[in-house]
């Protein structure tokens, strides 16, 4: 896959204090890839660097192969943290004064428009002005505009702050889906842990202007150790049979304890039918079986000390 997004050891700082430090990555077309770290890691930063709001203090930005241009940014779609609608205008005007900012000829904008507003959920909203939407309603009008150009990168900066449940998976499936359509790249960044490990391909850890780790969810949380299953049968005589679980390919700890037994292993899920035949086998009856498995949260404060949601604030007020 094509490079979309190169920086190369980008520094920015405000007032003496460091938002990025010597930052790299790589954004490869089609990915979906999440930036999560506590507020001041520099998230928001990099996305304006990005999208041309700010220049870094030495570095290098490659978009599309090439040093980032006015033109390259054509093809980047923004939906900030703070929503960008005009208040007075209409959510159809206001998706016409965003598609016309990137050449988006009218009648093209007209069909654009009323498309986004129905996948989005805002088509009976068309003519009513965006001041008197609801918040949600308002997120989602500020994501449409930045889709109104079908950008091959899109950026989406704390996206669903804000929206129901409901409204967050409605939301998702719509980006998914013009991200396939178009064969965009999606950024985002997002404190819903969740959110990130069920949307993202991805997933790179910041703190302190820097990547502190990179990788898929589900390799970044095998830093934070094993997986455990919890089992609570009925007499309980583990000492018998506790030897026959650890022998299971893949087992790695066995540990009896007052509240039953605790089997450690790095994919655990798999092998709990083997584990529940050999307590069949000994006649225990599990009365409770809970399975616990690292976090996201749990990786990044494994490698930096502190909490995702935590943070001092390095970077200006938004």
């Amino acid at each position: 896959m094509d490079i979309v997004i190169q920086a190369k050891g980008l520094t920015k700082k405000y007032s003496g204090k460091t938002a990025l430090d010597d930052f790299s990555i790589e954004v490869h077309e089609g990915e979906i890839i999440g930036l999560l770290g506590p507020n001041g890691a520099g998230k928001s930063t990099f996305i304006n660097i990005v999208s041309g709001t700010e220049k870094a203090l030495s570095g290098e930005l490659l978009l599309f192969g090439k040093n980032a241009t006015s033109s390259s940014r054509k093809k980047i779609g923004v939906a900030p943290q703070e929503n960008a609608v005009y208040p007075l205008l209409t959510c159809f005007e206001n998706l016409l004064y965003f598609g016309s900012l990137y050449g988006v000829g009218w009648g093209k904008a007209a069909k654009k428009a009323d498309e986004l507003l129905g996948k989005l959920g805002l088509a009976d909203k068309r003519n009513v002005p965006s001041a008197s939407l609801s918040g949600g309603m308002r997120r989602r009008l500020n994501l449409a505009c930045a889709l109104m150009h079908s950008p091959k990168i899109i950026i989406l900066d704390e996206p669903t702050t804000g929206l129901d449940p409901a409204a967050r998976n409605s939301m998702w499936n719509t980006v998914q889906e013009i991200a396939l359509e178009n064969k965009a790249t999606l950024l985002l960044t997002t404190h819903y842990m969740e959110e990130a490990e069920a949307l993202c391909s991805r997933i790179v850890l910041m703190n302190s202007g820097k990547v502190v780790a990179d990788g898929t969810p589900a390799a970044l949380k095998k830093h934070a150790g094993r997986e455990i299953a919890k089992v609570i049968s009925i007499p309980g005589k583990y000492a018998v049979f506790a030897d026959k679980i650890m022998k299971i390919k893949g087992i790695e700890a066995v540990t009896q304890t007052e509240h039953g037994l605790v089997i450690e292993s790095e994919d655990i899920s798999p092998k709990i039918p083997q584990i529940s035949r050999i307590f069949e086998k000994h006649d225990e009856k599990v009365v409770e079986l809970n399975i616990s498995r690292p976090s996201l949260e749990d990786v990044f404060l494994k490698l930096t000390g502190t909490k995702l949601r935590e943070g001092t604030a390095n970077e200006p007020a938004k």
